[in-house]
């Protein structure tokens, strides 16, 4: 059977007092309650197992402490492992994160925003599904309609509405290009990220400027769309090897694991047969991957900087300053981790 919550009324009966002196106690408020008073409502408190009613505390500061995360895929080991740091950085300020997965729709996206809305949250962090690329008209609306500031992370779909941070994919894409240019290929391969993805795309073009600029031509370039998956990598390896690339950059870690999965099974050794840069870095941190070259976005960086956005535009909000003035976009460097699949 469910109990009933314990109100500030019957811990004051209990104590003699007001529910006001309980309040002011419990919330550890200043007051000229007597400190034998003070001690007594508290053991009351805890023998009662009194949680304080954060919805009603909310009425009256006008502040949950509640935040909202939606990410676009969970599963993906790059979002998984930024929501942690997240969820770490809000626990610090004294603020609790709701999770939720968009599954990289857009509908999925405002059905969550508009529910979220609906709880009165403090602040909100987004990662953009795909999808808003095509419907950035639509999100800007959403965004400029919430009663709470919002902060785009990693998808800046749209940064003149709100703040918005993300590592510079382009100059990611740059550092590839030249630590295989340091190596002296000159026959290329770049598996990148879906159609709509303008990380990806961004990381690709970066990739092949740089190759451009070192007067290497298009007919020895494959550009490959992937999802991410370490299924793709898998499948698209064979077409690699069929254009006789000696150098590959993949726009993640999954997708560079997945070509070498199919490299062994053909017998062939990285980087003897194909040297092989990814991006994230993200799978050192669970024990995967160790000998990859990749180009690194430190996860803790990016969630230290994303919540210092938001929560700056919280203290503006609480204290009557338009929360989405002076919106900025911080573009953070990508570094290249060495390891041993370049030769």
């Amino acid at each position: 059977m469910m109990r009933k919550r314990v109100t500030l009324k019957e811990i004051a009966k209990e104590a003699e007092v007001s529910p006001a002196a309980v309040s002011l106690v419990l919330n550890n408020k200043p007051s000229r309650i007597a400190k034998e008073t003070q001690q007594r409502i508290r053991e009351i408190a805890a023998r009662l197992n009194y949680v304080v009613n954060e919805n009603a505390r909310g009425l009256v500061t006008n502040e949950t402490h509640l935040i909202a995360l939606i990410v676009p895929d969970i599963e993906n080991m790059f979002f998984a492992s930024l929501a942690r740091h997240l969820e770490e950085a809000c626990h610090e300020a004294g603020y609790a994160l709701f999770l939720s997965n968009s599954n990289d729709l857009r509908a999925n996206e405002s059905a969550l925003m508009t529910n979220y809305l609906a709880r009165d949250i403090d602040g909100m962090l987004l990662i953009p599904s795909l999808e808003s690329y095509r419907h950035t008209r639509q999100l800007q609306r959403q965004i400029a309609d919430a009663h709470c500031p919002v902060t785009l992370i990693d998808r800046l779909v749209t940064a003149r509405i709100c703040d918005g941070v993300a590592f510079d994919n382009t100059q990611g894409g740059r550092l590839a290009a030249q630590r295989l240019l340091e190596a002296r290929h000159r026959r290329f391969a770049c598996i990148s990220g879906q159609v709509d993805d303008v990380n990806a795309g961004n990381r690709m073009r970066g990739f092949v400027d740089v190759l451009h600029g070192h007067h290497i031509t298009d007919d020895d370039i494959l550009v490959l769309n992937g999802n991410y998956r370490f299924g793709s990598g898998y499948a698209l390896a064979d077409r690699v090897l069929d254009f006789g690339a000696t150098a590959l950059f993949c726009c993640n870690d999954l997708m560079a694991m997945g070509v070498m999965q199919r490299l062994a099974e053909l017998g062939l050794h990285v980087p003897e047969a194909l040297s092989i840069i990814g991006y994230d870095n993200i799978l050192r941190r669970f024990g995967m991957a160790s000998r990859l070259t990749t180009i690194e976005q430190d996860v803790h960086k990016l969630a230290v900087r994303s919540w210092e956005c938001l929560y700056r535009h919280i203290r503006r909000h609480d204290t009557g300053k338009d929360c989405v003035t002076a919106t900025r976009t911080s573009l953070l460097t990508p570094q290249l981790v060495e390891g041993e699949t370049v030769a």
